[in-house]
């Protein structure tokens, strides 16, 4: 399997497996952000979870705006975006498809 495919699996696995979890949360509660927060940081051992989870999505944003706009990427933003709507699992994925993807047809890496 080459590393474009994986990443393509990774991007699905990246949206279905948190969703898997968090959509039943969000049909019981709706678009509570207040509530999600304070379950997001209940306790000590949450919250670390939460703000690393925080400082990886800023770091990925921060590496697919400067890369995708190095390597002219098209719609690189779209990564970025679901690092942060959606998440990094789903959104670090499909950057690193669509880097591999642009690389195999430009044939440049710098």
């Amino acid at each position: 399997m080459t590393k474009k495919n994986t990443y393509l699996i990774l991007t699905f696995l990246g949206i279905l497996l948190p969703y898997y979890l968090f959509l039943p949360w969000l049909l019981e509660h709706g678009y509570n952000l207040p509530f999600f927060f304070s379950e997001l940081f209940a306790n000590d051992v949450a919250g670390t979870g939460g703000l690393d989870i925080l400082v990886v999505t800023i770091a990925t944003i921060i590496f697919i705006i400067h890369e995708g706009k190095k390597l002219s990427i098209s719609y690189y933003w779209l990564a970025a975006v679901g690092s942060a709507v959606v998440g990094v699992g789903f959104g670090l994925s499909l950057f690193l498809y669509m880097r591999e993807r642009t690389i195999e047809k430009t044939g440049k890496y710098e």
